[in-house]
């Protein structure tokens, strides 16, 4: 399989990511937050943003270096941690993982720092890079407004996050990408 080939697939997978995401959104607010249906969207976005973000990095690793990997990595890092915290709030799991424990903390501080700061770091390196479209840019700043939405439980942030995500693989997978000079062959 050609590179390209994969880096489309990665950027499915980036896709479905997004999709999945966006659905914690409407799963809270008809069943609340940390209903089961919005956890189960939580855990299988996390884990495909786990695995879909590399393609964000591949397509624009030129032009990013290795700022852009550190970040991407980051990124991953705040996804899997927000799948073991997603994993311990569903209702069947052993509840060792206490919301208030030093476990718990940590991986909050994972995805703070992480999720976060890397995010913030790899919208403005993908504004330099001038790989994606203009419009993913203000889908990534969007979804970094949207965290400070002054809503109850914050229920938007996910649609946001997951549309950011759909906008990316969408551009990826159909290879609307704005680089003359395509990374992967």
């Amino acid at each position: 399989m050609s590179e390209k080939r994969v880096v489309q697939w990665l950027g499915m997978i980036c896709l479905l990511a997004g999709i999945s995401r966006m659905g914690m959104t409407p799963t809270s607010i008809i069943w609340g937050t940390d209903s089961s249906p919005e956890l189960i969207f939580g855990f299988v976005a996390s884990i495909l943003m786990s695995v879909g973000t590399i393609a964000t990095f591949i397509v624009q690793s030129r032009e990013t270096g290795m700022i852009g990997f550190i970040t991407v990595l980051a990124v991953i890092i705040g996804n899997i941690a927000t799948t073991c915290m997603l994993w311990s709030s569903f209702p069947s799991v052993d509840t060792s993982l206490k919301p208030d424990g030093v476990a718990y903390q940590t991986l909050h501080m994972l995805v703070v720092i992480g999720f976060t700061g890397g995010t913030l770091l790899f919208t403005f390196l993908t504004y330099r890079a001038h790989v994606f479209p203009r419009w993913i840019i203000t889908l990534l700043v969007l979804m970094l407004l949207s965290m400070v939405l002054p809503i109850e439980d914050n229920k938007y942030f996910a649609f946001f996050w997951g549309l950011a995500y759909v906008g990316m693989g969408y551009a990826i997978w159909s290879d609307k990408l704005n680089s003359s000079e395509k990374t992967y062959k």
